[in-house]
C-alpha cells in the first residue's frame, strides 16, 4: 500500500472520529423543558373548552374540599382553573347507577398519562374491554397504617364522587389537585394529570347504614 492510500485512510479515521465525537457531544432535546409553563398553559386551554361546552358532554367539577362553600359543577362566573377537575364524559352512566360517597370504596378500570402521552400508571394494556379486564379497586377516604397515609389524590376523589356505576370520562386534573410541587415516580413535579377512568362498581361500607341494601329494599 502507497504512503498516499495511507495517509488518506488515516485522514478519513480522523474525520471519523471528529464526527463521532460531534454526534455525542450535541445534546438531546428536554421533553420537560418549561414543564411547569406547559402544564399550566394545557390545563387552562381544557378549562376553556370545558366552559365552551358547558350544556354539552362536558363537567366541570370543584375540588371537595370547598364544595361546602360553593356548588360542586356550577359552570358559570369567575374561577380559580386549578381548583376545578375537568371530565369529558366518553359512556354515560347505567340506568340505576349510584355515586360513591367518601366513605365509600370503588372499583374502577384507568389509565393515567402526562401531556405528553406518557402513560405512568394504568389498570389494564391495551383498549379497555371489561370482559377481560379486571377492575382495581379503592377506598376513597384515605387511610393510616403503621403511620403511613395512603389515599386517592384529591383530583380522582373529587371527579368519582360526581361519577355514577357505568360512567367513563376522560378527566383532566390540575397540578394543584395532584401531586403539586412534588415529583413521584414517572411523574415530574407540577404535572397535568389525565385519566381515562371507567367507574365500574360502588362498594359501600356494610352496617346499619349499608346504602346498597337500602335501594333493594325500595
Amino acid at each position: 500500500m502507497s504512503k498516499q492510500i495511507l495517509w488518506l485512510v488515516a485522514l478519513l479515521l480522523t474525520f471519523s472520529v471528529g464526527f463521532s465525537s460531534c454526534a455525542e457531544d450535541t445534546p438531546t432535546a428536554d421533553p420537560y423543558e418549561n414543564w411547569q409553563a406547559r402544564n399550566e398553559h394545557y390545563i387552562d386551554s381544557i378549562a376553556a373548552v370545558a366552559t365552551t361546552n358547558a350544556s354539552g358532554n362536558w363537567e366541570r367539577v370543584l375540588n371537595y374540599k370547598l364544595q361546602s362553600q360553593n356548588q360542586g359543577t356550577s359552570l358559570g362566573g369567575d374561577f380559580d382553573v386549578n381548583q376545578y377537575v375537568y371530565m369529558e364524559v366518553l359512556e354515560p352512566a347505567e340506568e340505576g347507577g349510584i355515586a360513591p360517597l367518601f366513605t365509600d370504596s370503588v372499583s374502577v378500570y384507568y389509565r393515567g398519562e402526562l401531556i405528553n402521552g406518557e402513560v405512568f400508571d394504568q389498570s389494564y394494556t391495551g383498549d379497555l374491554d371489561t370482559e377481560v379486564h379486571e377492575p382495581t379497586t379503592f377506598a376513597l377516604q384515605a387511610t393510616t397504617t403503621n403511620g403511613l397515609t395512603d389515599g386517592l389524590i384529591v383530583g380522582r376523589v373529587t371527579a368519582l364522587q360526581q361519577m355514577k356505576e357505568g360512567m367513563r370520562v376522560r378527566l383532566y386534573i390540575p397540578a394543584n389537585l395532584g401531586y403539586g410541587s412534588q415529583s413521584k415516580t414517572s411523574i415530574p413535579a407540577y404535572s397535568t394529570l389525565i385519566f381515562d377512568l371507567k367507574l365500574e362498581k360502588v362498594i359501600h361500607p356494610i352496617g346499619p347504614d349499608d346504602r346498597s341494601r337500602a335501594l333493594q329494599e325500595e
